[in-house]
Protein backbone atom coordinates (compact mmCIF):
# COMPACT_ATOMS: atom_id res chain seq x y z
CA UNK A 1 0.00 0.00 0.00
CA UNK A 2 2.90 2.33 0.93
CA UNK A 3 4.58 1.45 -2.67
CA UNK A 4 1.12 2.40 -4.50
CA UNK A 5 0.60 5.20 -2.15
CA UNK A 6 4.23 6.92 -3.53
CA UNK A 7 3.84 5.57 -7.22
CA UNK A 8 0.19 7.86 -7.16
CA UNK A 9 1.76 10.51 -5.74
CA UNK A 10 4.85 10.44 -7.86
CA UNK A 11 2.63 10.74 -10.83
CA UNK A 12 0.39 13.60 -9.38
CA UNK A 13 3.26 16.02 -8.01
CA UNK A 14 3.89 19.47 -10.24
CA UNK A 15 7.20 20.14 -11.15
CA UNK A 16 6.79 22.86 -8.76
CA UNK A 17 3.92 22.58 -5.72
CA UNK A 18 1.77 26.01 -4.38
CA UNK A 19 3.99 26.45 -1.37
CA UNK A 20 7.41 26.49 -3.44
CA UNK A 21 6.21 29.21 -5.22
CA UNK A 22 5.03 31.17 -2.33
CA UNK A 23 8.37 30.64 -1.15
CA UNK A 24 9.97 31.15 -3.72
CA UNK A 25 7.96 34.96 -4.54
CA UNK A 26 8.98 35.26 -0.68
CA UNK A 27 12.41 34.64 -1.40
CA UNK A 28 12.68 37.06 -4.14
CA UNK A 29 10.38 39.68 -2.23
CA UNK A 30 12.98 39.20 0.64
CA UNK A 31 16.14 39.65 -1.21
CA UNK A 32 14.92 42.72 -3.00
CA UNK A 33 13.82 43.96 0.26
CA UNK A 34 17.56 43.10 2.01
CA UNK A 35 18.94 44.75 -0.51
CA UNK A 36 17.71 48.22 -1.85
CA UNK A 37 15.12 48.94 0.69
CA UNK A 38 17.24 51.06 3.30
CA UNK A 39 17.44 49.33 6.77
CA UNK A 40 15.85 46.36 4.97
CA UNK A 41 18.72 43.98 6.00
CA UNK A 42 17.50 43.14 9.27
CA UNK A 43 14.27 42.06 8.02
CA UNK A 44 14.92 40.98 4.58
CA UNK A 45 17.81 38.50 5.38
CA UNK A 46 16.38 36.26 7.85
CA UNK A 47 13.52 35.87 5.80
CA UNK A 48 15.33 35.45 2.54
CA UNK A 49 17.58 32.98 4.79
CA UNK A 50 13.92 30.81 6.22
CA UNK A 51 12.43 30.98 2.77
CA UNK A 52 14.86 29.31 0.79
CA UNK A 53 16.11 26.53 3.52
CA UNK A 54 11.94 25.86 4.00
CA UNK A 55 12.08 25.37 -0.11
CA UNK A 56 14.88 23.34 -0.07
CA UNK A 57 12.74 20.87 2.68
CA UNK A 58 10.14 21.35 -0.07
CA UNK A 59 12.12 19.79 -2.65
CA UNK A 60 13.79 17.52 -0.81
CA UNK A 61 10.92 15.86 0.34
CA UNK A 62 9.63 15.08 -3.05
CA UNK A 63 9.34 11.58 -4.58
CA UNK A 64 12.58 11.05 -6.81
CA UNK A 65 12.66 9.37 -10.36
CA UNK A 66 14.98 6.45 -9.04
CA UNK A 67 12.44 5.84 -6.48
CA UNK A 68 10.16 4.43 -8.73
CA UNK A 69 12.42 2.88 -11.16
CA UNK A 70 13.26 0.86 -7.82
CA UNK A 71 9.45 0.22 -7.37
CA UNK A 72 9.57 -1.07 -11.00
CA UNK A 73 12.53 -3.26 -11.25
CA UNK A 74 11.01 -4.88 -7.92
CA UNK A 75 7.53 -5.51 -9.22
CA UNK A 76 9.79 -7.37 -12.47
CA UNK A 77 11.38 -9.59 -9.93
CA UNK A 78 9.12 -10.21 -7.11
CA UNK A 79 6.98 -11.65 -10.59
CA UNK A 80 9.79 -13.35 -12.41
CA UNK A 81 9.67 -11.34 -15.19
CA UNK A 82 12.27 -12.41 -17.56
CA UNK A 83 14.17 -9.52 -19.44
CA UNK A 84 16.36 -10.70 -22.52
CA UNK A 85 18.19 -9.93 -25.67
CA UNK A 86 14.34 -10.63 -26.94
CA UNK A 87 12.57 -8.30 -24.62
CA UNK A 88 10.52 -4.94 -25.94
CA UNK A 89 9.36 -2.51 -23.17
CA UNK A 90 8.10 0.80 -22.93
CA UNK A 91 5.40 2.87 -21.14
CA UNK A 92 2.03 3.96 -22.74
CA UNK A 93 1.49 7.42 -22.68
CA UNK A 94 -1.65 7.70 -24.40
CA UNK A 95 -4.29 8.29 -22.06
CA UNK A 96 -2.37 8.38 -18.44
CA UNK A 97 -0.60 10.32 -16.55
CA UNK A 98 3.21 11.56 -17.39
CA UNK A 99 6.06 12.33 -15.38
CA UNK A 100 9.61 13.67 -17.15
CA UNK A 101 12.56 12.70 -15.36
CA UNK A 102 15.55 14.74 -14.75
CA UNK A 103 17.06 12.91 -17.70
CA UNK A 104 14.37 14.16 -19.64
CA UNK A 105 12.53 10.90 -19.99
CA UNK A 106 8.37 10.75 -20.40
CA UNK A 107 6.98 7.49 -18.09
CA UNK A 108 3.62 6.88 -16.97
CA UNK A 109 2.28 4.52 -14.24
CA UNK A 110 1.82 1.31 -17.15
CA UNK A 111 4.47 -0.28 -18.32
CA UNK A 112 4.53 -3.47 -21.19
CA UNK A 113 7.34 -5.95 -21.06
CA UNK A 114 7.00 -8.16 -24.22
CA UNK A 115 9.06 -11.13 -24.44
CA UNK A 116 9.16 -12.73 -28.08
CA UNK A 117 9.74 -16.65 -28.72
CA UNK A 118 9.81 -18.36 -31.97
CA UNK A 119 8.04 -21.30 -31.28
CA UNK A 120 8.87 -24.72 -32.89
CA UNK A 121 6.50 -24.86 -36.10
CA UNK A 122 7.84 -20.57 -37.08
CA UNK A 123 5.37 -19.29 -35.11
CA UNK A 124 5.97 -15.96 -33.06
CA UNK A 125 4.76 -16.23 -29.30
CA UNK A 126 4.36 -12.84 -27.53
CA UNK A 127 4.00 -12.97 -24.00
CA UNK A 128 2.61 -9.38 -23.02
CA UNK A 129 3.35 -7.81 -19.03
CA UNK A 130 1.47 -4.93 -18.75
CA UNK A 131 3.00 -3.15 -15.44
CA UNK A 132 0.50 -1.00 -13.11
CA UNK A 133 2.76 1.12 -10.91
CA UNK A 134 0.30 2.47 -8.88
CA UNK A 135 -1.37 -0.85 -8.12
CA UNK A 136 1.61 -2.78 -7.86
CA UNK A 137 -0.26 -5.45 -10.11
CA UNK A 138 1.05 -6.89 -13.64
CA UNK A 139 -1.46 -8.36 -16.23
CA UNK A 140 -0.23 -10.69 -18.54
CA UNK A 141 -1.82 -11.38 -22.36
CA UNK A 142 -0.05 -13.94 -24.75
CA UNK A 143 -0.36 -14.13 -28.12
CA UNK A 144 0.94 -16.71 -30.70
CA UNK A 145 1.21 -15.49 -34.17
CA UNK A 146 1.12 -17.65 -37.22
CA UNK A 147 4.10 -17.01 -40.08
CA UNK A 148 0.84 -15.32 -42.41
CA UNK A 149 0.03 -13.14 -39.94
CA UNK A 150 1.21 -9.72 -40.06
CA UNK A 151 2.90 -7.32 -37.51
CA UNK A 152 4.02 -3.91 -38.06
CA UNK A 153 5.01 -1.08 -36.17
CA UNK A 154 3.05 2.08 -36.42
CA UNK A 155 3.57 5.61 -34.88
CA UNK A 156 0.91 8.02 -33.15
CA UNK A 157 1.08 11.14 -31.67
CA UNK A 158 -0.87 11.63 -28.23
CA UNK A 159 -1.43 14.36 -26.02
CA UNK A 160 -0.53 14.33 -22.89
CA UNK A 161 0.36 16.55 -19.65
CA UNK A 162 3.31 16.91 -20.94
CA UNK A 163 2.57 18.20 -24.63
CA UNK A 164 2.55 15.77 -27.91
CA UNK A 165 4.74 12.93 -27.89
CA UNK A 166 5.47 10.60 -30.53
CA UNK A 167 4.53 6.49 -29.69
CA UNK A 168 5.41 3.88 -31.16
CA UNK A 169 3.58 0.54 -31.38
CA UNK A 170 4.27 -2.42 -31.96
CA UNK A 171 0.97 -3.63 -34.00
CA UNK A 172 -0.44 -7.08 -33.95
CA UNK A 173 -3.64 -8.22 -36.37
CA UNK A 174 -6.03 -5.84 -36.57
CA UNK A 175 -6.39 -4.40 -32.75
CA UNK A 176 -3.66 -5.36 -30.75
CA UNK A 177 -0.61 -2.81 -29.98
CA UNK A 178 1.62 -2.62 -28.25
CA UNK A 179 3.56 0.10 -26.58
CA UNK A 180 7.85 -0.16 -27.20
CA UNK A 181 10.53 2.43 -26.75
CA UNK A 182 13.18 1.71 -29.08
CA UNK A 183 15.68 3.61 -27.39
CA UNK A 184 19.02 1.25 -28.79
CA UNK A 185 20.23 -0.58 -31.93
CA UNK A 186 19.13 -3.93 -30.17
CA UNK A 187 15.44 -3.34 -29.96
CA UNK A 188 15.48 -1.01 -32.80
CA UNK A 189 16.52 -4.20 -34.95
CA UNK A 190 14.61 -6.76 -32.66
CA UNK A 191 11.52 -5.20 -33.61
CA UNK A 192 12.75 -5.09 -37.32
CA UNK A 193 13.72 -8.67 -37.29
CA UNK A 194 9.80 -9.60 -36.12
CA UNK A 195 8.33 -7.38 -38.90
CA UNK A 196 9.95 -8.28 -41.76
CA UNK A 197 9.22 -12.38 -40.81
CA UNK A 198 5.63 -11.00 -40.51
CA UNK A 199 5.59 -8.73 -43.08
CA UNK A 200 2.12 -8.50 -45.73
CA UNK A 201 3.20 -10.66 -48.95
Amino acid sequence: MKNKNRAEQYFRQKNFSVLEIILLVVAIASGIVATFVRNGGPIGLPVLLVSIIAFCVCRSVRIKDAEIEQTLQKIIQDNQIAVSDHTLAGYELKDSAVQKTKEGKLISPNYYVTNIVTASGGETEFHVYRIDLIRSSVEKRSYCVKKTDEVVLTEETVKTNSGLVRMTYLKIGQNDRIPVLLNDYQSSQLAEQICKKHEKN
